[in-house]
């Protein structure tokens, strides 16, 4: 999944006639983040995603699965058969996965199941259109919201203004898991 993104963001890009710094300066992303979006070496986070996408002109969901062929008023993901693959590690110091099925258009709402390391550094804060839906699966994540920190454990669940500051880390001895619906419509 992940060259297929990089892909897309070069095409769409493309299509535009923007160069790379063009879309850099629009997105307010370095260039070699960029490059390494394309070429399939690195993994744009949620955040990155939505910023590319509102840039390019396309829906979140056509950067994350493409064209869309499926209803958009019933689609069924099948556990381990339907999601688009897991993500590496971004960014922002988790992987994801992509709960909708892939090629579904219409969606306002975006699932992915995110997973954290607690072993990896607490990434910079973040913001990016829209609003998220967050519920921690298992493990402990700490939240840092608009300057403020919260600790978040299994079962809790958070819904926040996505254009204010933010980052989620995970903390503890194991993984965390959290099903994270992001809105950017």
């Amino acid at each position: 999944m992940r060259k297929y993104v990089g892909e897309r963001v070069q095409k769409l890009r493309e299509a535009q006639g923007l160069s790379q710094q063009e879309v850099c300066k629009l997105t307010g992303m370095e260039i070699s983040q960029l490059q390494s979006y394309e070429d399939g070496t690195a993994v744009p986070s949620i955040g990155v995603v939505i910023k590319l996408s509102r840039v390019l002109g396309s829906k979140i969901e056509g950067l994350l699965h493409g064209g869309g062929t499926v209803s958009e008023s019933l689609t069924i993901c099948r556990a381990g058969q339907s999601y688009t693959g897991q993500m590496g590690t971004t960014e922002q110091s988790y992987s994801y996965s992509s709960l909708t099925r892939p090629g579904t258009v219409g969606h306002i709402m975006e699932p992915f199941m995110l997973i954290f390391d607690p072993r990896a550094p607490a990434p910079h804060p973040i913001s990016h259109d829209g609003q998220e839906f967050d519920f921690i699966v298992s493990g402990t994540i700490e939240l840092l919201y608009d300057g403020q920190e919260y600790r978040l454990e299994q079962g809790d669940s958070v819904y926040l203004d996505a254009s204010k500051s933010h980052r989620f880390h995970g903390i503890g001895d194991v993984p965390a898991h959290m099903l994270a619906v992001v809105c950017a419509g």
